[in-house]
């Protein structure tokens, strides 16, 4: 359904990236202490289940601007590159001035180290890296939507399962087994140093696959959905059992691993098959999708804050810090975006 040039679904899947997103960063810590313990599995479990969040924004990223109704112009390309870059450099410099001036100076007490923070405002703080990616894959779309059509169907299908082989079962073949043994490092260094099939590897995957699940209806959604259901227990139960056999925390949880794309595509084909036509839309998954951006922008900083709380106060059982974390940070991240939302100047960060 469409109403304001908007699509529901999609905001649907936007919401739920951005809560997968921040629940994701909320619980990640737990997942490095402890293997098997009660922390280790309730963070695990968690963190299993929103391992979507990057790579569903990507999806829904693909699916608007691929679409043969969405009103491309060099223009309006330009547009959204500019307001990303806007958006990374404004955050990136918030995040040096609290992280690399502010906390060192008032906090620790110590001189600022300024060869550091112009690192750090050249990469962002950690969760910035996907303005990067998202400013990539804008700077494709023109190349792409040169093929990415109806007409091209079945090359885009013989590109998708390119990629399917070669960016997604191949890497993680090597990746499992190369924990145990270096059998298959001649296997690494033929894809990596010479086939250097990169062009069918990466975010463009998902970007292309936001587009053609947008588009096309799966008849088999019942498959989808247990290859989703094993892509998660692959990455709970994966984390654990590599985890154990290696002695170090070995997770199961990388955005391109092929568990994560079969649990990302069964929620998008879920969302699209269940509420494509839903009405009327609820207008609470429309207000955090407005403010999505804003909520991702500023999550980091108000996690670190609720555990500097939890760990004054003393409390570190992950069932508890998880759930209040998340919840203060999404109340937070969506308060603070709206506020900044009103502020002319601040509009175009949030």
């Amino acid at each position: 359904m469409r109403k304001n040039n908007r699509i529901y679904y999609l905001d649907i899947l936007r919401v739920i990236a951005c809560l997968s997103v921040v629940l994701n960063h909320s619980s990640a810590i737990y997942v490095d202490r402890g293997i098997g313990s009660v922390n280790f599995w309730i963070a695990g479990i968690l963190d299993g289940f929103v391992r979507i969040g990057v790579p569903m924004f990507v999806m829904i990223s693909g699916a608007l601007m691929l679409d043969r109704n969405y009103e491309y112009t060099p223009k309006k390309l330009k547009k959204r590159v500019v307001k990303m870059a806007v958006f990374f450099v404004c955050w990136s410099v918030i995040y040096c001035l609290i992280y690399g001036i502010a906390y060192p100076l008032i906090i620790e007490h110590r001189p600022v180290d300024f060869a550091g923070v112009v690192d750090s405002l050249i990469i962002g703080h950690y969760h910035l890296w996907f303005i990067y990616l998202i400013i990539g894959l804008y700077l494709i779309v023109p190349l792409l939507r040169l093929w990415v059509t109806d007409e091209n169907k079945k090359y885009v299908e013989y590109f998708l399962l390119l990629s399917f082989v070669f960016a997604f079962i191949i890497p993680q073949i090597i990746s499992i087994t190369g924990n145990y043994t270096n059998a298959l490092d001649s296997v690494n260094y033929v894809m990596e140093k010479n086939l250097q099939l990169r062009y069918v590897g990466g975010y463009t995957s998902f970007f292309i696959l936001g587009w053609y699940f947008h588009n096309y209806e799966i008849k088999n959604k019942k498959a989808v959905y247990i290859l989703g259901i094993a892509g998660l227990l692959v990455t709970v139960f994966g984390t654990y059992i590599l985890s154990r056999t290696t002695g170090r925390t070995v997770k199961m949880y990388d955005n391109l691993s092929l568990n994560v794309l079969f649990q990302t595509v069964a929620v998008f084909v879920f969302v699209k098959d269940r509420f494509m036509n839903a009405e009327p839309p609820n207008r609470a998954v429309s207000s955090v999708a407005k403010y999505s951006l804003g909520i991702y922008a500023t999550h980091a900083l108000f996690i670190a804050l609720m555990y500097k709380v939890l760990d004054k106060a003393g409390i570190d059982f992950a069932l508890i810090t998880i759930p209040v974390v998340f919840t203060a940070t999404l109340a937070l991240g969506y308060l603070s975006s709206y506020i900044l939302s009103r502020i002319p100047g601040f509009r175009k960060i949030v």
